[in-house]
């Protein structure tokens, strides 16, 4: 079967999941054996994608999963979450969703200075690497897609690290193609004062650049157990709320920021700063911070119409 021949299947299989799942979801007061054959479907439903590698700078093996799409359509890269791979919800399912329609996706695994990392990274892993490292490998990869030729592209980011990449990576000035980006589930990264100020004290005191002593830290999800470097964790740590607005006041590309109305993990006061900041921001009512369920077609959708309404040039 010929690569146009698995691009067609892919689509057509990622339309029957589209169907199945919201089919399911209207189903939900019938007999579960309804529901459980219908999703018995879904996890051969998916649109297959060619896994690429690069060599970064530092030598460290890079990979991302690559849907080739329309080259008409804008182009889009998508970051997953804190310490997670590409395989992570929801931008996985997204990828698949979004290639279905004909969109062309790259989806990198963030190294976090590991050789072709595979898996998510624990909390208790001895970190080193820095936001910056991952700016630097998004360069690379938006780079990547502008030999191949890719134009209009699109970042999409996740939660409090995929959105403070981009948000990082656009404030140095990106690619040209660079037209949009937008920022799923944004939240501020979770840290401690009183440790931040700690390794402060001890970044500001280290002898040589580089170096530091291994340190316990809290930082998103991880409590108390983030084994890092001052400086590793610093990087992360910096980007509070007052970081965050400073960048998105400063951005030059626009941007769009979606949000999941059920999200608790949205500290209370978020919502109405980022509403004064007057950036567009889509809710979308019942979804979670991972878009679980049917909402990862909303999010799909909601992406879509974003896309379909930007303004670029056709290839």
């Amino acid at each position: 079967m010929g690569s146009n021949e698995n691009s067609s299947l892919s689509a057509s299989l990622q339309k029957m999941k589209f169907a199945l799942t919201r089919l399911a979801g209207r189903y939900t007061n019938r007999p579960l054996a309804t529901v459980s054959l219908l999703c018995l479907f879904l996890p051969a439903l998916s649109a297959t994608a060619q896994t690429i590698e690069v060599k970064l700078p530092s030598g460290i093996t890079a990979m991302a999963d690559y849907h080739k799409g329309t080259t008409s359509l804008p182009t889009v890269l998508l970051l997953h979450g804190f310490l997670q791979t590409r395989q992570s919800q929801p931008m996985n399912s997204l990828a698949s969703n979004l290639a279905s329609r004909g969109y062309s996706v790259l989806s990198p695994t963030i190294s976090l200075g590991i050789n072709r990392r595979s898996q998510s990274m624990a909390c208790e892993a001895v970190h080193t690497h820095t936001i910056s490292d991952d700016t630097a490998e998004i360069a690379h990869w938006v780079s990547w897609l502008g030999k191949k030729g890719h134009k209009n592209i699109v970042l999409v980011g996740f939660s409090s690290t995929g959105n403070s990449q981009i948000l990082q990576y656009i404030s140095q000035g990106p690619h040209p193609e660079v037209k949009k980006t937008i920022l799923t589930s944004f939240v501020p990264m979770f840290i401690n004062l009183e440790e931040r100020q700690k390794a402060r004290r001890a970044h500001a005191t280290k002898r040589q650049a580089g170096a530091g002593k291994i340190a316990k830290y809290s930082l998103g999800y991880c409590k108390h157990n983030f084994a890092s470097t001052p400086e590793s964790y610093l990087s992360y740590a910096s980007f509070d709320p007052e970081k965050i607005f400073g960048l998105l006041k400063q951005s030059q590309v626009s941007t769009d920021i979606i949000l999941g109305a059920e999200d608790f993990i949205l500290p209370a006061p978020w919502l109405s700063q980022l509403k004064a900041l007057k950036e567009r921001i889509i809710t979308i009512p019942g979804a979670n911070h991972f878009f679980e369920g049917t909402a990862e077609f909303d999010l799909a959708e909601e992406v879509e119409t974003v896309l379909k309404n930007l303004h670029y040039h056709s290839s």
